[in-house]
């Protein structure tokens, strides 16, 4: 399925959860990983939590650290 973070579109397996997204997308633009994931929202800006699920167009936004 197809999700989106940071304007990044990702092909992801079903039945991934944010955390993979996240982990993909810093693949994707190989990046190293942060020791601690990142807060990430959802494109209403909710908070959503790592082990949340994702479906297909789902769009994440990966917040900075002093945000």
């Amino acid at each position: 399925m197809k999700v989106i973070v940071n304007r990044t579109e990702l092909e992801i397996f079903r039945g991934a959860k944010v955390a993979d997204a996240i982990r993909m997308y810093f693949v994707h633009h190989k990046k190293a990983l942060p020791k601690t994931l990142p807060k990430v929202e959802d494109r209403y800006g909710n908070t959503v939590a790592p082990d949340g699920a994702l479906s297909e167009g789902s769009r994440l936004i990966i917040k900075k650290n002093n945000q």
